[in-house]
């Protein structure tokens, strides 16, 4: 079924090595204590809408929907190809920071191995880009559930932390969901027009709602159990079960960074042509500044010009 390999699509686009490292759940949901749940209960819900509607403007538009007023211009065209060139570069720079780790690899070499193979399934085509979510994102979620379920948890720190604003949770969440579907936006709208129906549109994009979000809270379980959390707390959780899991954990976030890289990539191509793809070996120069540091200055930008694309599908959605 079409709509089974375009809701994982969606979810690999959105589960990056922040999400499936924990991070990213842990800063924006599980620091707000039991108010993280309702957090991300309002982005599952949010994740649905906006991708149902993504895919069917691209299903109805034959992927270059039109916006309306509040669309892409000139200048977020602009700065959305920006986006994805410099997002790319951050997730070539994590690739290359992982690789590093797991097999001692070279920094350089990490970056060029780990672009290579985003462009190798990119050139190959949309039904490429499916079949690569179709076989890692199950992957993803296997070990995610098995380091969940098999971690007990020494109790649970309910209470937010002290370093959440209180009664921040609603709009963590509204902020996680805008920079997370920056790149999935653009995906959606091309995956879009391979869909025959309104319904199969909606079934996809529950689909991966329903997976986000319950990767999400299982993630929340673990991270709320946790007396310290580090940089990637899900893969220190995961060594501590056992060396092995810690090892196919790392593994996870390397194809987790991949999954966003294609996704990434392929939004790209889809804009300016295939022409322009090899173009992309430009962004080997941005991992110099570090994933980190491309994480923490970059990321934020990307919420910021995202809500200028989702806002709209919504608003179209309210008056359909």
């Amino acid at each position: 079924m079409r709509w089974v390999k375009v809701g994982l699509t969606y979810v690999g686009a959105i589960m990056g090595a922040g999400f499936a490292s924990g991070q990213e759940i842990y800063q924006f949901f599980s620091r707000y204590g039991r108010w993280g749940t309702v957090g991300i209960l309002l982005a599952g819900i949010l994740f649905f809408l906006i991708g149902w509607r993504a895919l069917e403007q691209g299903r109805r538009h034959f992927g270059n929907p039109a916006l309306g007023r509040g669309g892409l211009g000139g200048v977020t065209e602009g700065l959305t190809l920006a986006f994805l060139v410099v997002g790319l570069g951050v997730v070539v720079a994590g690739g290359a920071a992982t690789m590093h780790q797991l097999i001692g690899v070279s920094l350089w070499l990490g970056s060029g191995l780990t672009l290579a193979l985003i462009l190798v399934v990119v050139f190959r085509g949309a039904q490429a880009v499916m079949w690569v979510n179709t076989v890692v994102v199950p992957y993803l979620m296997v070990l995610t559930v098995v380091v969940a379920l098999v971690y007990v948890p020494r109790g649970t720190s309910l209470a937010p932390r002290s370093s959440a604003t209180p009664h921040g949770w609603a709009l963590s969440a509204l902020l996680y969901v805008s920079y997370n579907v920056f790149t999935a936006i653009l995906v959606l709208f091309t995956l879009g027009r391979s869909l025959p129906s309104r319904r199969s549109s909606g079934l996809a994009a529950l689909l991966g709602a329903i997976l986000l979000t319950g990767m999400a809270w299982l993630e929340h379980r673990v991270l709320v159990g946790l007396p310290v959390v580090g940089d990637l707390p899900l893969l220190d959780t995961a060594r501590r079960i056992h060396p092995t899991l810690g090892i196919l954990f790392g593994v996870s976030l390397w194809l987790a960074l991949i999954t966003t890289g294609v996704a990434e990539a392929f939004a790209f191509v889809q804009r300016v042509g295939r022409g322009w793809g090899l173009g992309l070996i430009g962004v080997l120069p941005v991992t110099f500044f570090g994933f980190q540091g491309l994480v923490a200055t970059l990321y934020p930008l990307m919420g910021g010009v995202a809500v200028m694309i989702w806002a709209p599908l919504l608003k179209s959605v309210k008056h359909r």
